[in-house]
């Protein structure tokens, strides 16, 4: 079965006077699912951040661990404090999990009803209440198809104008008919969570009186990409090496001059070097049949960090060179595994420095965490 993919995005609004939001959200990537935990802390400010901040901490680091769903939800119940004089937890949770194969899960505590987006219809997600630690907590459990979006919003999202613009505020109904006019064009998470934020502040005139967190979650067919990287230390399995990365499934890049002639030698394909486009600090690329991309090495590598640092530039420039390229098919990619070669490089190392400090290692985990906070699942794989 192809694997899916989440793809989530999260957009937030603190309280009129406050510097932090009083909602939190952490996501949380594994191999067999993506897990997002959602928290709106009792009223405002540092607070309110502090109480939902544990909620979503405890939460999906028991379930990053492989601990039942069931269980996280007691304790979560059973440790959270209670306000003495509304008879409300200091904090709300919800949580989604979304498998690999499609199969969601979600947890709602006294949070608004989830939103699910499917064919341009927008509905609650059919839950079943339980009591679990003497909580009441509602549980959904569904099969998601390619293009269903789930949406969840925090309380200040639908307040968003109470007393003021809107009498009763925007309320649920009023968020799923946005919903249903913003994900027409099949947009992304971020757009879907950005367009209902702006609204959100727009319904509050710019002075927002609560807390409010959109989070959207889009399942697609999870796409590939592999990196070739540097040729392996022992150059006997050079073969092997190759065959692996032309086996990989989705879009293939090698990022190398050595690494390149290396795949060219072995797939018998010549590679050609690209001159038309000039620039002083990325060196040219090249092409090898049924290869994505050719580029050299560690500078362009250096240089796609710098590209993925500023996304609105990286899309708005017209420069066709190896990192923009590179930078452009990674934040188009879900799933990527790199596969690094540990050869020395004398022009880049000292060979006598320890492994952890060479400059290759670096960049490539640098690499991988600005991918990973992108919401990609990076594989690093040294030969």
């Amino acid at each position: 079965m192809q694997q899916l993919h989440a793809d989530v995005g999260v957009a937030q609004l603190s309280k009129d006077g406050e510097e932090l939001c009083g909602d939190n959200v952490v996501i949380t990537r594994t191999p067999q699912a993506t897990i997002i935990v959602i928290s709106d802390g009792l009223g405002s400010g540092v607070k309110a951040n502090i109480l939902a901040t544990l909620t979503t901490k405890i939460a999906s680091s028991m379930l990053k661990r492989g601990i039942p769903l069931e269980e996280v939800v007691n304790t979560i119940a059973e440790t959270l404090p209670v306000c003495r004089q509304r008879k409300i937890a200091y904090s709300t949770l919800q949580i989604i999990k979304i498998t690999s194969t499609g199969q969601a899960t979600v947890v709602e505590f006294d949070c608004p009803p989830t939103f699910l987006i499917r064919d341009g219809q927008v509905t609650k997600v059919a839950t079943q209440e339980k009591i679990i630690g003497g909580k009441r907590i509602k549980v959904g459990r569904l099969s998601l198809h390619e293009g269903d979006v789930i949406t969840a919003v925090s309380d200040g999202v639908i307040h968003a104008g109470i007393g003021g613009l809107l009498k009763l505020g925007w309320g649920w109904n009023g968020v799923a008919d946005e919903l249903k006019s913003v994900c027409k064009g099949g947009c992304k998470p971020a757009d879907i969570t950005n367009q209902l934020i702006n609204c959100c502040e727009g319904y509050y005139l710019g002075h927002p009186g609560d807390d409010s967190t959109a989070v959207a979650v889009r399942v697609h067919q999870a796409r590939y990409l592999t990196l070739f990287t540097g040729p392996p230390a022992d150059s006997s399995i050079d073969e092997r090496v190759t065959q692996r990365f032309l086996a990989q499934q989705g879009k293939k890049v090698v990022a190398g001059g050595t690494t390149a002639n290396i795949v060219s030698r072995m797939t018998g394909k010549p590679l050609n070097v690209d001159l038309v486009f000039y620039d002083q600090q990325v060196p040219p690329i090249g092409f090898i049949e049924d290869i994505d991309l050719v580029t050299e090495g560690i500078l362009t590598l250096n240089a796609v960090l710098e590209r993925l640092n500023d996304i609105n530039r990286l899309y708005s420039t017209n420069m066709r060179d190896g990192a923009t390229l590179l930078a452009r098919m990674l934040l188009e990619a879900d799933m990527i595994d790199i596969m690094a070669g540990k050869a020395v490089n004398p022009a880049h190392q000292n060979p006598n420095y320890p492994f952890k400090i060479n400059i290759k290692s670096q960049v490539l985990s640098n690499l991988k965490s600005v991918l990973e906070s992108q919401g990609k699942q990076v594989k690093i794989e040294w030969f």
